[in-house]
């Protein structure tokens, strides 16, 4: 959340769904329930469980973006199962001079990934 104010909450799970960690940006409140959040989380393990199969033809997945009206949702596998759940809002940045959604606006994946490789680096 530090790096990216339009982080607006972020998870890891384990295998199974449950929220190991989360956090969500102060000031802010839940556009979806907390209980569709981890609906969706376990929805999202089961297609990355399903996609594996593909790795062979195409390598490991890498993150996964859903883009809706007012956020966007991200996923990205983890070690051992995990993953990392995140929302973006589309809602314009702060420091923005064009005040408009930002429908196209992706978070920083360079920068989130690099945080990904450092953890399993420090294991």
């Amino acid at each position: 959340m530090d790096f990216d104010e339009t982080v607006r909450f972020a998870a890891v799970t384990d295998e199974n769904g449950q929220i190991l960690w989360n956090s969500q940006r102060t000031g802010l409140k839940n556009i979806v329930p907390i209980s569709e959040t981890k609906q969706t989380i376990s929805r999202a393990l089961h297609a990355w469980k399903d996609n594996a199969g593909f790795k062979k033809y195409i390598g490991s997945g890498l993150y996964s973006i859903a883009s809706y009206e007012k956020i966007k949702r991200i996923t990205v596998p983890l070690d051992n199962g995990k993953l990392l759940f995140f929302s973006v809002s589309n809602e314009p940045l702060k420091s923005s001079v064009n005040r408009r959604k930002s429908y196209g606006h992706l978070a920083d994946m360079g920068k989130i990934l690099s945080i990904v490789d450092f953890i399993k680096s420090q294991k």
